[in-house]
C-alpha cells in the first residue's frame, strides 16, 4: 500500500491484503474505544469526527475530555498518521481520513476488483473530505455572517428561560433529570414550580407577553424548539402508558448550548436584550427557582447549588457579551 502525499486520503495504489485487514482491524478498533460504539455509516461517522477536529471546538472541552479516553489495548496496531492521530499515552483519534480509508477498505474487500485502488476511488474520498474540511473551516464564519443579517429565526425567549432553568437546576445528568410525571396531579405540581421560575425569566425580557404562556414539560413546544437547534445536547425522554419521562441537559454540551442561548438572545427580540435586562432576567429566575425550593425538592427534582449558578450566570453572560458586540 503506497501512501500518496498528493492525496487527502493517504493511500493508493495495491493494497497488500494482510496490511489491508490490519488497517481495517486497527482503525475499527481504535474507533469504538473512542466513539464508543462501532463504525456507522461514513456519512454520520464524519459528522462525529468534528466533536474532535473542528477548528471551533472549545479547547477546554477537548481536554478534558481527551484527557478522559481509554487507552488502547496492548496488541492493537497504531497505523499513525493520517489514519490516526496520538493524543496521549496509549490514546488515539481516528481522523476523516482514517474513517474514509475505512470505507474504502471495506468496499475493496466485498468487491471483484481486489486490492487495487482506481483514481476514481481515490478522487471520490479526497472529495469527501476536501468538502468536509472547507465546510468546518467556514463554520463559525458562516455563523457570524448569519447572526449579523439575521438570516436565522432566534430562539425564543421563553425556550431560551427553560434552558437556563434547567442548567441552573443542575438537570445536567440523568439522575439529576426534571421528571414529566404522566400522572396528571404531579405533573401540574412540577410544572407550576419549575415554569413559574422559566415565566420570571420571560417577564423581564418579554413584558407584553406576561401571563400568555403555556407551561407544560409534557406538551409545550419550548422543550421542542430547544432541540431543534442544540440537538442531542438536550434529552427528552417521552412518556406514557404510566411511565415517567424525563429531561436533562447532557453535561458535556453545557458550552455549546449556553453559545446558543447567548447567540440567540443577543439578536432579534423585541424589546432589544441589553446586558442589563439580561442579569435582571437571570436573577428573577433563580430567585423564584429558589422560592419553589421545596416544591420541587418534595419530587426530589431541587439541585441548585449557589456556586454552580454563580458560574453559569458569568459563562451566559460573557457569551452574550461576546455576540452582542457583533450585533448592528
Amino acid at each position: 500500500m503506497n501512501r500518496d502525499s498528493e492525496s487527502l486520503l493517504g493511500v493508493s495504489g495495491t493494497v497488500d491484503e494482510d496490511i489491508a485487514h490490519e488497517l481495517m482491524f486497527s482503525i475499527r478498533r481504535i474507533w469504538k474505544e473512542t466513539m464508543k460504539r462501532d463504525p456507522g455509516t461514513l456519512q454520520e461517522d464524519l459528522e462525529l469526527c468534528r466533536r474532535w477536529f473542528d477548528p471551533v471546538a472549545q479547547g477546554q472541552r477537548l481536554r478534558r475530555e481527551l484527557s478522559q479516553l481509554n487507552e488502547l489495548p496492548d496488541g492493537i496496531f497504531d497505523p499513525g498518521p493520517p489514519f490516526t492521530i496520538e493524543v496521549g499515552l496509549k490514546k488515539y483519534l481516528v481522523t476523516p481520513e482514517g474513517r474514509c480509508t475505512l470505507d474504502l477498505l471495506d468496499q475493496l474487500a466485498v468487491g471483484s476488483a481486489g486490492w487495487f485502488i482506481d483514481n476514481s476511488k481515490q478522487a471520490y474520498y479526497d472529495r469527501v473530505l476536501a468538502r468536509l474540511y472547507q465546510n468546518w473551516s467556514r463554520h463559525r464564519l458562516d455563523s457570524v455572517v448569519a447572526l449579523l443579517e439575521g438570516k436565522t429565526k432566534p430562539l425564543q425567549i421563553p425556550a431560551a428561560g427553560v434552558v437556563i432553568a434547567l442548567l441552573v437546576n443542575g438537570s445536567v445528568s440523568e439522575d439529576r433529570a426534571m421528571i414529566r410525571f404522566a400522572a396528571e396531579g404531579q405533573s401540574e405540581l412540577v410544572d407550576k414550580a419549575f415554569f413559574s421560575s422559566v415565566n420570571a425569566f420571560s417577564d423581564v425580557l418579554s413584558p407584553s407577553r406576561r401571563g400568555k404562556r403555556i407551561s407544560t414539560l409534557i406538551s409545550g413546544w419550548m422543550l421542542y424548539e430547544v432541540r431543534r437547534r442544540v440537538g442531542d445536547g438536550l434529552v427528552i425522554e417521552d412518556f406514557g402508558k404510566g411511565k415517567n419521562g424525563r429531561v436533562w441537559i447532557r453535561a458535556e454540551e453545557e458550552g455549546h448550548i449556553i453559545d446558543v442561548i447567548a447567540r440567540d438572545l443577543a439578536r432579534g427580540h423585541r424589546p432589544k436584550v441589553t446586558i442589563e435586562s439580561l442579569a435582571v432576567a437571570f436573577d428573577a429566575l433563580v430567585i423564584e427557582l429558589r422560592r419553589q425550593l421545596s416544591n420541587l425538592a418534595g419530587f426530589g427534582l431541587s439541585h441548585e447549588q449557589p456556586t454552580e449558578t454563580r458560574r453559569i450566570r458569568s459563562r451566559i453572560m460573557d457569551a452574550f457579551a461576546g455576540y452582542q458586540s457583533l450585533s448592528p
